[in-house]
């Protein structure tokens, strides 16, 4: 995704649905993320909200280039995805 502004509010607000995966073009990091969130009650979901909002504050705070050189690695809470399959 491009505009780092709209992924960075993107990630902080709905990062326990998986959209920044989904955004990246990791589609099963996505899903995976939204049914470990039902399996397990909530309880991932809610972790990967915190860990969405912790990465979302560094997403806006980073510079252009920064932005740039990172774009399409993010990786936005549990579970660790490899997206370079």
């Amino acid at each position: 995704m491009d505009n780092k502004i709209l992924f960075g509010i993107l990630t902080l607000l709905l990062n326990a649905y998986g959209l920044p995966n989904f955004l990246q073009g990791d589609t099963k990091g996505g899903i995976l993320k939204i049914v470990l969130g039902v399996v397990t009650c909530g309880i991932v979901a809610i972790i990967n909200e915190i860990t969405g909002i912790i990465l979302g504050i560094k997403i806006l705070t980073m510079s252009d280039e920064e932005y740039a050189a990172k774009k399409g690695t993010f990786d936005a809470g549990f579970p660790k995805m490899n997206v370079n399959k």
